[in-house]
């Protein structure tokens, strides 16, 4: 039982790690601009770079929640700029963010002051029944363990009535990512499951939006066109370059993922 103990604990530490390297990369830090976003964005007509997109991303999000009132908790806060952006419309002593990684929420406490910012895993929260107005959950949910954890866990933490909004992204397999992000119990077939998945939970779906090429076919076709001129400009080499266009052209040629804009409740009648 200790040797088991001590193995998970040591493949957690390991995967919070790789993701450290893979978000704190300064390759990465480049692309998305100071601040400090992680996600692919939603892309409009005129959007001109990937900062401006996370920025639409959360305008998104956030008009799911038409009266922007009471608690918000973000779940997977990545290094504070999704936290960050919510002091727009709240207070920071309103908004509370989570995530396994310290090293990450150093940079979080930098960058949202005044939130409250906590280590903890979030399919297991150490919060109270009933504690949260609202929960958002950006380009988290398809790393956890898992999203059906997730979900049960969103379910009870949130206030009756309280509001979770996300977007999310489901695989069909994990050909392009491998299984140290996206592990093989968190795949989703299609959005009915998807869908499923929350209603079990006891979460009603109040929209689900389909937002494919608005977010993560754009982003992988800005990204194509950004790593042509770093190559132009000699800041990668040619291996490097054709390695990730081909990664990327796999990414958009395939049919096997979805992005989601997602919106749900907790029922008032049910709890």
């Amino acid at each position: 039982m200790t040797n088991n103990k001590q193995q998970i604990t040591m493949d957690k530490s390991e995967y919070i790690s790789q993701f450290d390297s893979l978000i704190l990369n300064p390759g990465t830090r480049k692309i998305f601009g100071q601040e400090e976003f992680f996600n692919v964005g939603y892309w409009l007509s005129d959007t001109q770079n990937q900062q401006s997109a996370c920025f639409n991303l959360m305008e998104k999000l956030l008009a799911f929640i038409p009266e922007k009132k009471g608690t918000i908790l973000d779940v997977g806060c990545g290094l504070g700029a999704t936290t960050s952006y919510l002091l727009k419309y709240y207070s920071p002593a309103d908004v509370v963010g989570i995530n396994i990684s310290t090293k990450q929420l150093e940079r979080s406490t930098a960058n949202a002051p005044g939130c409250n910012l906590i280590c903890m895993d979030a399919v297991q929260m150490e919060f109270e029944d009933n504690f949260f107005d609202n929960i958002i959950c950006v380009e988290a949910a398809f790393y956890f363990d898992t999203r059906e954890k997730f979900f049960k866990e969103a379910a009870r933490v949130l206030k009756p009535g309280g509001n979770l909004i996300l977007s999310d992204i489901i695989f069909e397999n994990i050909q392009y990512f491998g299984d140290w992000i996206i592990t093989p119990k968190n795949i989703v077939k299609d959005i009915e499951e998807y869908k499923n998945l929350c209603q079990q939970a006891g979460l009603q779906i109040l929209e689900l939006v389909n937002v494919t090429d608005e977010c993560w076919k754009t982003h992988y076709r800005y990204l194509k066109s950004w790593l042509l001129n770093e190559f132009a400009a000699g800041d990668i080499d040619e291996e490097a370059y054709q390695l990730n266009v081909d990664a990327i052209d796999g990414l958009l040629n395939t049919s096997s993922i979805d992005y989601l804009l997602v919106s749900a409740k907790k029922p008032v009648t049910n709890f």
